[in-house]
């Protein structure tokens, strides 16, 4: 029995070691990529119109913030915000992309970077080696990082509300905003979602979740550190990952569980609240891939029964596409960006 017990836990951490290692890789690689395509070198090589600006949060994130004027007279505004360990270069990788299909049309276009983006600026206290600078998850992004570029795009566009496009962590964040400060809501004109990572409990990385949550009984330390600790690989915070998991393991849309103790002094209740989607008043459309193990179908039907009726939800499937088919894949300009279009164009304001 002592035998079989020891080879079991070896075999576990084997497998969450051998998943650490792969995350680990993609994340190398991804942010390399990010590197060398910079959303400069795009717009350079599209030719297009283009103001950069520096945005600051309420915390002191210094944000770099795109605005891509059209060729033609301008109708409207749009903010695209990008997913984890992305950058506002990732909504330019394919030829017909989803900003200058925008463009065509006359919207100007905002593109965001997080805090946890390759290219994302400074602090104005912590620097980028800092285990302060990394004390943030989704939650943050959404509440301060999307406030302040809303708030920078429409002063600076002089417009009263604009339009929002996200992919993946991009969608959680703006849900975030949304529910925890409603009055964002006046702000918006409509919200187009891409795989949005919000309700995860049929997620592909749910065995990993499980593997790492159980490996964390057995060792004094918790595996995500493992990949925080070099956040020039990861361009991730362990809270950033952690809340993640926690929204896997759950199956639920809810704040970040620090435990019984710090959970009542925060949120009055042992567990963490669920986040109230029932102030988004926005319209919204879900676009999903019918092939997306990440954000999984069935998923993003239950997060669709969240929304007030005032939200007018609508839920748009694509049979063929993964989750990072969004920004990758042609089908995704052919098929994806002319409904987002349409959806954009039908609410200008």
């Amino acid at each position: 029995m002592t035998r079989s017990g020891g080879s079991h836990c070896q075999t576990v951490l084997l497998l969450v070691l051998v998943t650490i290692t792969i995350v680990a890789s993609r994340a190398a690689k991804q942010a390399t990529s990010s590197d060398r395509s910079r959303t400069e070198d795009y717009i350079t090589q599209y030719e297009i119109n283009t103001e950069r600006y520096r945005v600051t949060t309420e915390d002191g994130y210094q944000l770099i913030v795109y605005r891509l004027l059209p060729q033609v007279p301008t109708k409207g505004a749009v903010v695209l915000q990008h997913g984890i360990r992305q950058s506002s270069a990732d909504w330019l990788m394919l030829d017909n992309n989803l900003p200058m299909q925008l463009l065509s049309t006359g919207m100007e276009v905002w593109l965001g970077n997080s805090r946890a983006s390759p290219e994302s600026a400074d602090h104005t206290k912590f620097s980028k080696t800092s285990a302060k600078y990394w004390e943030f998850s989704f939650h943050e992004i959404g509440y301060y990082d999307l406030a302040a570029i809303t708030d920078a795009a429409l002063q600076i566009s002089q417009r009263k509300q604009i339009h929002m496009v996200a992919f993946s962590e991009g969608s959680t964040a703006t849900l975030t905003l949304l529910a925890q400060r409603p009055e964002y809501n006046d702000k918006i004109t409509s919200l187009n979602l891409l795989a949005p990572a919000a309700i995860m409990g049929n997620s592909q990385f749910k065995l990993v979740s499980l593997l790492f949550d159980k490996i964390q009984v057995i060792f004094p330390w918790k595996i995500t550190q493992i990949l925080s600790n070099n956040n020039q690989l990861s361009n991730n915070s362990q809270k950033q990952l952690e809340h993640f998991q926690q929204l896997i393991l759950s199956g639920r849309f809810r704040q970040y569980d620090h435990g019984q103790r710090e959970n009542i002094q925060r949120y009055g209740t042992p567990e963490p609240p669920d986040y109230p989607l029932w102030r988004i008043t926005r319209p919204v459309v879900l676009h999903y891939g019918g092939r997306d193990t990440t954000v999984h179908p069935r998923d993003v039907e239950q997060l669709s029964t969240q929304f007030p009726k005032t939200s007018q939800v609508q839920l748009i499937e694509y049979d063929k596409l993964d989750h990072n088919d969004f920004l990758t894949r042609s089908d995704a300009a052919s098929d994806v960006y002319p409904m987002v279009v349409e959806s954009v164009m039908k609410r200008l304001q």
